[in-house]
């Protein structure tokens, strides 16, 4: 008797379970003259920008403001990475053995650093040329 009331008491749960899945379908009725608006309102969005912003934007214009503030970070970069890469040097000749494989590990990062700093034009140069697409 216990087996049909476990049973009983199953199947109740499903048909509950069903029902509320089945009634909690959400009907969608998109409004045509919604999605009008929508458009509308985009469209003016983007006529006011182009009037205020006077035309296109001059990527090349902005690209000039910053070559000085590259060029300094340039630099700095590289004064950086030549002091790493002295004091690693040092550190190198004065350690021993299993300290110069920790040293040597470490050098992969200031590999990739000196890689960044120097090829920091070409990155510029990528993102700028990019961008003037949009």
């Amino acid at each position: 008797m216990k087996t049909n009331g476990n049973i009983l008491r199953k199947l109740l749960f499903i048909i509950f379970a069903i029902s509320i899945i089945m009634s909690n379908f959400n009907i969608v009725e998109a409004d045509e003259s919604l999605l009008k608006k929508m458009e509308g309102q985009a469209d003016k969005f983007l006529s006011t920008g182009e009037t205020q912003a006077s035309g296109k934007i001059d990527t090349s214009k902005i690209a000039e403001n910053f070559v000085g503030l590259g060029q300094i970070l340039t630099m700095v970069g590289a004064g950086v990475l030549v002091a790493v890469t002295t004091y690693m040097g040092i550190k190198y000749l004065t350690a021993g053995p299993e300290a110069q494989a920790k040293l040597k590990v470490q050098l992969i990062g200031v590999v990739v650093s000196g890689v960044v700093i120097f090829g920091a034009y070409g990155i510029w140069k990528t993102v700028v040329n990019i961008a003037s697409k949009f």
